[in-house]
């Protein structure tokens, strides 16, 4: 039996948009201002560590693994995602910004928005799978998981590309403008 594209499609969808909703809530959280500069300070040493957009792809795609998990993966995505906020409240915090706005950022950039896609299909991936697991349709399904989690991790691999584009384009921008200084 075929599945139905556009359930499917509409489903990620769905999963996408909770998630925004989770990363959203997890930007608003209070944080002291000893919270948000030690989260700051382990975002900072993240970025240092970033050399490439495979570095990025590698982080985020062991993460969508973990979404993507039967019966877990929505879990564990709420989980990340909340926590992916909370380092936006940091940010906040740290600058005087809205949390909200700095959560959306990546977003309006491209790469969060596909980001966010590749995650929602992953966690979509989860929930088709462990439905299946439950009516002892996984053999039938198996297929189809395998080719979501690849879709879902080339439009990843294209946010990571997109997002280490950015990064680099900013770094070289910062660092023309403290030459000027």
């Amino acid at each position: 039996m075929r599945p139905n594209i556009k359930r499917r499609l509409i489903m990620t969808m769905i999963a996408t948009i909770a998630l925004y909703g989770v990363l959203i809530l997890g930007s608003q959280a209070e944080l002291s201002p000893s919270e948000a500069k030690q989260l700051s300070q382990q975002l900072e040493e993240l970025a240092k560590g970033v050399d490439s957009p495979y570095f990025i792809f590698i982080n985020n795609f062991s993460l969508s693994l973990l979404m993507a998990l039967p019966f877990a993966g929505p879990l564990i995505a709420g989980w990340i995602i909340y926590e992916t906020g909370r380092y936006f409240a940091a940010l906040a915090v740290m600058t005087d910004a809205n949390p909200a706005f700095l959560a959306l950022l990546p977003i309006f950039l491209v790469y969060g928005f596909l980001e966010f896609i590749g995650y929602g299909g992953m966690v979509t991936g989860s929930i088709i799978m462990s439905y299946k697991i439950l009516k002892k349709q996984a053999r039938v399904e198996i297929k189809y998981y395998l080719l979501t989690l690849l879709l879902f991790s080339a439009v990843i691999l294209a946010a990571a590309f997109i997002e280490y584009y950015i990064i680099a384009v900013v770094q070289n921008f910062i660092g023309r403008i403290q030459n000027i200084i």
